[in-house]
């Protein structure tokens, strides 16, 4: 397994797993063109190899472990690594792939080279149909393509007191509610702006409300209440009862709750930038809650690219697009759509993860036929 860019090596990681749980007596060897980051962990069982440099050394390599398949991760093509395992004949596999602009810019002035290299490839799974289509536009032939999805492994939930959600559930009386999370103080008066908005449509509509400062809370608390809004502090064993507009949940530890309480969710830091510590959007889609965000996303583009791919996400510029947005998903049918896609983005990965593993195994499981027959024939 060769890991071509950074963004694949939790998805090899993935794989990895899987391949060593479905075949425990697999020799596994990894190479990575990049160092990947301190949190992906690839199982002790899947041997560190240092990237090979140039034909002869990768040629060395692919000789002295003899793989009956090599699998790239990523669409930063190593061509020697292509043209040597091809020419040792060892099956060549690519999965993990988003073809884009920056592979466009690439390959555009060599479309025989590109095509003549995914042509070594027995598959190629890619992750999404626009990648799909720029290989076709490359002139690579698309038989042996496939779109599986992008390669990920499903967040995990963030846990809460279910009796703790319960008896909130029960106290807002179903109540139109939405989540504001981790907002910094240059988007407070946004935030409230949507709100107000929002009770326009929906007079019963609650804002639960998460400083990205935790500290600000009673602050934030005074100044809402000068401004007329009924407010309730969660730090102060405030309830989101029937006549609290504005509930400030300014205990950071309690996002598995909120996800769960609050069917919308704005993701702060998203419409102006500034959050010390902004949330990822899979949080939220992995909990049922409609992602709202604006063009800020930060460390998280990729995430919100994925969502708004899938149609799972919504995308505000301004104070009166979140306000219209926020009233608009008040009709639980469009929280509901944007939510159920969400879920299938950050749920699906595994999934991904599974066929692949078995699309893998079957390769090297026609590898192995085909070497014992030859053995066959040549002993005849």
């Amino acid at each position: 397994m060769h890991v071509t860019e950074t963004p694949s090596a939790q998805g090899g990681a993935l794989i990895a797993r899987r391949l060593v749980a479905a075949r425990p007596e697999l020799e596994l060897r990894v190479s990575q063109a990049q160092d990947p980051p301190g949190e992906v962990a690839f199982p002790p069982e899947a041997r560190q190899l240092p990237a090979p440099q140039g034909r002869r050394a990768i040629a060395r390599l692919l000789a002295q472990h003899r793989p009956d398949l090599v699998l790239l991760l990523g669409a930063d093509l190593p061509p020697e690594l292509i043209v040597e395992a091809g020419a040792a004949e060892i099956p060549l596999i690519l999965a993990d792939a988003r073809f884009g602009a920056p592979q466009l810019r690439r390959w555009r002035f060599r479309r025989g080279m590109f095509a003549a290299l995914m042509a070594r490839f027995s598959r190629i799974f890619v992750e999404d149909q626009a990648s799909a289509a720029i290989i076709a536009r490359l002139h690579a032939p698309a038989a042996q393509v496939e779109v599986t999805g992008p390669l990920t492994e499903p967040p995990e939930p963030l846990g809460c007191s279910e009796a703790e959600r319960v008896s909130l559930a029960t106290l807002m009386q179903a109540r139109p509610a939405w989540l504001a999370t981790s907002v910094p103080q240059a988007e407070i008066a946004a935030v409230v702006g949507a709100h107000e908005a929002a009770l326009r449509h929906a007079h019963r509509m609650l804002l639960i409300l998460v400083p990205d400062d935790p500290a600000s809370g009673p602050a934030l608390a005074e100044s809402l209440v000068a401004q007329g809004w009924s407010v309730a502090r969660r730090n102060l064993e405030g309830e989101p009862d029937e006549d609290v507009q504005i509930f400030i949940a300014d205990d950071p530890t309690e996002y598995g709750l909120w996800y769960r309480l609050a069917p919308v969710s704005y993701m702060g830091g998203t419409l102006r930038g500034g959050a010390a510590a902004p949330r990822a959007p899979f949080e939220a889609a992995a909990l049922g809650s409609a992602v709202l965000h604006g063009p800020q996303a930060g460390d998280h583009a990729a995430q919100y690219a994925r969502l708004t791919e899938a149609r799972a996400a919504r995308l505000v510029s301004t104070e009166t697009g979140l306000g219209d947005a926020v009233a608009d998903l008040i009709a639980p049918d469009k929280a509901a759509i944007l939510a159920h896609n969400a879920w299938a983005v950050t749920s699906g990965g595994a999934g991904v993860a599974e066929a692949l593993t078995r699309r893998i195994l079957e390769q090297l499981e026609t590898r192995r036929r085909d070497d014992r027959a030859s053995a066959r024939a040549e002993a005849r």
